[in-house]
């Protein structure tokens, strides 16, 4: 379900949940016993609950400190990281069961930096020791750790709520939720500090917040695929894991209780029934139960924030099972009797709104290893970008050694105050994204913003206030400290990649807009051949995520194939007369043609052209100087 509109708001289409679980009614009485009287023994501006003279009668007002809102793991860390710290805490999701993505989507393979030590510490350390502290774990016991962590911090859960609702109150400032609850109970909680941990950061959106959706800040209208994670009966657990083995690490990797791997490329060559869809390699984690649960199923063409596309994708995907279970037992070893037994109550969406935060985590802070003394999380999984379209098989930019979060990413840029976003819409951008969405670190940033706003509750500071002090920053870094979490140490550290190479400023330019990878090994091969329509297609997509202009790219393919075959190795030449192009349709034409205009204009890196074929890293030049001529 989508929170609806602020109250002051109109126009705004909101849904309703229809299932409400049974225990959620007899916890409501708890909360609302509990809450009513905490807030009579609030201090003055710590959330205490707003007078009830001229009310509502059928509206129960409640007074916290801190109202989360979500069942994803970052707002369940969030939420006993603020009750642990001291303030009087609600949770409240529109879900009857807790654990989001862990629990509802069932991906139990986790994302994980451990090298050369463990990233993923604090309160993520302390549930994975609950679940086994492996790369794989059990569902129930997921759903049990967390619920075993609210109940231990002393935080107030209201499951299956309806119709929740962010309170604005002028000028920008977010003060509470409404919601229903229960048998249409209704209900208004009042929050020093609201912590959007719904994973789409839907309350915020209805609060005004500011977000771009996938890449469309630059210009491409695209996002990383959906996945339902498939469940599967029957297969051989120890046969699947003798087969891997005996094949190598080439084809796939053997864990005690995860495999995961390009199987030889049976996933990849695999044809759906339907459009729309296909599989990428494996990712299979065992059950306590003996099922496994497969993330492999990519889905295309939905719309994450739209619930029926959203369980229109996911019928699709249940309709596809079958079929995949049964190609997967012609060709993987151990599911000669595998049986399609289901999929996840809820897709893997893994990308939607990117916050626009009072700071962003960008690919060059990324690529960079940048730490700062404001940092409160440390972040490190490679720069691993799932597939985009049916057409390609996803990215690998880079590997960062490591790199931090600070809090001025959960807070939004322009209001409205009263509210942090943790997880993976929190302000990230695009390519750093690719990192920063795993779980284990987002539940890292959400746990400092739940120090943050215990903290900042009691001090009378908004979030905005509390995540751009440098006092309130240094001590909750230092409270995260004691409480066991994991802070990366301030020094300069190299930065990924060819650094010494003369055209490394240019890849870093274009992969910071997605356009050059540099894979696993950190190597962008610099030094490799370019043809022809490769530098063009390069030329348009400047075109589209620097310049904003997408409608010309085709326009600057046609010139290079005018000038030169496809697949013909780039001449300075045809460089040259190509950027002209690109050039006159997308700044200003230079002052005649030929390399040595390029270089007059600007766009060349020196004035007389390279001997022989341009190679990968001078290509780069050539694009990054028409790159950043859009730049300001």
């Amino acid at each position: 379900m989508r929170p609806g509109p602020a109250p002051d708001a109109a126009g705004v289409h909101t849904r309703r949940l229809g299932r409400v679980a049974a225990r959620a009614l007899a916890a409501l009485a708890v909360v609302a016993l509990a809450l009513a009287a905490a807030g009579a023994r609030a201090a003055p501006g710590a959330g205490a609950a707003p007078p009830t003279a001229g009310a509502e009668p059928d509206v129960n007002r409640l007074g916290v400190d801190v109202l989360v809102y979500g069942s994803e793991p970052e707002a369940i860390a969030a939420a006993v990281a603020a009750a642990e710290e001291g303030a009087r805490t609600l949770l409240v999701t529109p879900d009857d069961r807790l654990g989001g993505l862990f629990v509802l989507g069932e991906l139990n393979v986790l994302d994980l930096k451990t090298q050369p030590h463990d990233f993923q510490l604090g309160l993520f350390d302390r549930w994975w020791r609950l679940v086994g502290r492996g790369e794989a774990f059990d569902v129930p016991a997921a759903e049990e750790a967390f619920e075993r962590l609210l109940a231990d911090a002393g935080v107030r859960v209201v499951r299956s709520a309806r119709e929740v609702r962010p309170v604005v109150a002028a000028p920008g400032v977010v003060t509470g939720v409404t919601f229903e609850a229960g048998d249409d109970r209704a209900f208004a909680v009042s929050a020093a500090h609201v912590i959007d941990g719904s994973g789409d950061a839907d309350l915020a959106a209805a609060a005004g917040a500011a977000f771009d959706v996938g890449w469309s800040a630059y210009g491409v209208q695209q996002r990383m695929a959906d996945t339902l994670v498939l469940r599967v009966a029957g297969v051989d657990w120890q046969a699947l894991v003798a087969g891997v083995r005996a094949r190598g690490r080439d084809y796939a990797v053997a864990k005690d209780r995860v495999v995961w791997g390009h199987f030889g490329g049976v996933p990849a060559a695999y044809r759906p029934g339907q459009p729309g869809m296909r599989l990428r390699g494996l990712n299979v984690g065992l059950q306590a139960d003996g099922t496994v649960l497969i993330n492999a199923l990519l889905l295309y063409g939905i719309d994450p924030l739209d619930a029926d596309s959203l369980a229109e994708g996911r019928e699709r995907g249940l309709a596809e099972g079958p079929r995949i279970v049964a190609y997967l037992a012609e060709h993987v070893p151990g599911f000669g009797n595998a049986v399609f037994a289901g999929g996840a109550e809820r897709l893997y969406v893994r990308e939607s709104r990117h916050l626009r935060a009072r700071c962003t985590l960008t690919a060059d802070d990324v690529f960079d290893n940048r730490v700062t003394p404001q940092d409160v999380a440390a972040g490190g999984y490679p720069l691993d970008a799932q597939s985009m379209t049916p057409h390609d098989t996803g990215f690998v930019w880079g590997v960062p050694e490591m790199y931090g979060g600070r809090l001025c990413m959960l807070v939004p840029a322009g209001g409205p105050s009263g509210l942090w976003v943790v997880g993976r819409s929190a302000g990230f951008d695009p390519v750093a994204f690719s990192s920063a969405r795993v779980v284990p670190f987002g539940m890292a940033m959400a746990e400092a913003a739940g120090v943050a706003a215990a903290r900042a509750a009691r001090a009378g500071l908004s979030p905005q206030q509390a995540a751009l002090d440098a006092g309130t920053v240094a001590a909750v870094r230092e409270r995260l400290a004691e409480r066991g979490a994991y802070l990366p140490d301030v020094r300069p550290r190299r930065a990924a990649g060819p650094v010494e190479h003369d055209h490394y400023a240019a890849f870093r330019t274009l992969v910071a807009r997605g356009l050059a990878t540099a894979g696993y090994a950190n190597d962008p091969g610099l030094s490799a051949p370019v043809t022809t329509l490769s530098f063009a297609y390069l030329l348009s997509n400047v075109a589209s995520r620097f310049h904003l202009r997408p409608e010309l790219g085709q326009a600057i393919v046609d010139a290079a194939v005018a000038a030169a075959a496809p697949d013909a190795p780039l001449t300075p030449d045809v460089a040259a007369a190509v950027m002209r192009e690109a050039a006159c349709l997308l700044t200003a034409c230079p002052d005649g043609a030929g390399w040595g205009a390029l270089h007059a204009s600007g766009l060349a890196w020196r004035e007389e052209p390279p001997v022989g074929n341009l190679d990968r890293g001078q290509a780069y030049a050539l694009a990054a100087a028409l790159a950043r001529a859009a730049v300001p």
